[in-house]
């Protein structure tokens, strides 16, 4: 059961991240076509590897998502302010 704890805020932290990545990524390229008026493509490669950078560079951004739908446990906070 602690492992399984441990297990779901990080899944769902996963694939938070990884759809606010994809979420930016295609606000990204909207809006420099848009000021730019030129067509912008990018590969598969290009795609998948600025997809999971941008996952982890929200992920420094923001902290733990998951604290936003599982509460702290007591003893958590206490250690850190030990």
């Amino acid at each position: 059961m602690k492992l399984l704890k441990c297990i779901i805020p990080a899944v769902i932290n996963f694939f938070i991240y990884l759809t606010l990545s994809l979420i930016a990524i295609y606000c990204l390229i909207f809006i420099a076509s848009s000021f730019a008026s030129q067509t912008y493509t990018i590969t598969h490669g290009e795609y998948f590897l600025v997809w999971i950078v941008m996952a982890l560079f929200i992920r420094q951004v923001s902290g733990d998502i998951s604290l936003l739908f599982f509460k702290k446990s007591k003893k958590i906070i206490s250690n850190k302010k030990n």
